[in-house]
C-alpha cells in the first residue's frame, strides 16, 4: 500500500485513533470497537468523507470526556461490573425456571431480563429503577421456589477470559 499524505487534521485524528484503540484502560462495548478499527482502517483504502470525519471526531470526544472524568472505571473494572451483573441475572433466570410459571409470564420475564442484560453490556451498568426490578424479581422468584420446596439456589460462572488475564497478572504483580 503507497503513502498517502492526508492534510493535518487527519493525521492528527488517525494517531488519535491509533491511540484510543491501543489503550488498553479504555473500555469500549464490541460494536463500537469494531467500528472504531473501521475507521481507523478507512484511511489509505477509503476517501474520508465529513460523515466519517464527525464519527470519527465524536469517538474522539468520548475519549477524552471518559480520560478527564474523576470517577472513571478502567476496562477491568467495567469487565466486572458486567460478570457480576451477568451472574446475578442468571440468577434470577435460574430462580425464574423452577417457579413453575406459565409459558407466557416466563417469556415476559426473560425478554425483560434479555433487555436488561444487553444495557449491562452496553453501559456497564443498571438504572436504579433496573436493579429495583431485579431485586423484586429475586425476592419473587426466591419466595415461590422455597414454596415449592426449591432451596439454595446457585450457579457457577466462569470468570471471562479477559478478567482470568488480569487476575494473572497482578497475581503475578503481587
Amino acid at each position: 500500500m503507497s503513502f498517502v499524505d492526508y492534510p493535518e487534521k487527519l493525521n492528527k485524528t488517525r494517531r488519535q485513533l491509533n491511540h484510543i484503540l491501543n489503550d488498553h484502560r479504555y473500555y469500549q462495548p464490541d460494536g463500537i470497537r469494531e467500528f472504531t478499527i473501521s475507521m481507523y482502517n478507512a484511511f489509505g483504502k477509503r476517501k474520508i468523507t465529513a460523515k466519517m470525519q464527525l464519527s470519527m471526531d465524536k469517538i474522539i470526544n468520548r475519549y477524552q470526556k471518559w480520560l478527564q472524568s474523576e470517577n472513571k472505571l478502567d476496562k477491568y473494572e467495567k469487565l466486572e461490573r458486567i460478570e457480576s451483573g451477568q451472574y446475578k441475572i442468571n440468577l434470577i433466570r435460574t430462580l425464574l425456571s423452577g417457579c413453575g410459571y406459565q409459558p407466557m409470564y416466563v417469556a415476559r420475564s426473560e425478554e425483560f431480563l434479555n433487555s436488561v442484560e444487553k444495557q449491562l453490556k452496553f453501559n456497564a451498568q443498571l438504572s436504579v429503577n433496573q436493579r429495583k426490578a431485579l431485586n423484586q424479581m429475586y425476592k419473587r422468584f426466591k419466595a415461590k421456589c422455597e414454596s415449592r420446596g426449591i432451596h439454595d439456589v446457585r450457579i457457577d460462572m466462569k470468570p471471562s477470559k479477559e478478567i482470568q488475564k488480569f487476575l494473572n497478572i497482578t497475581n503475578e504483580q503481587g
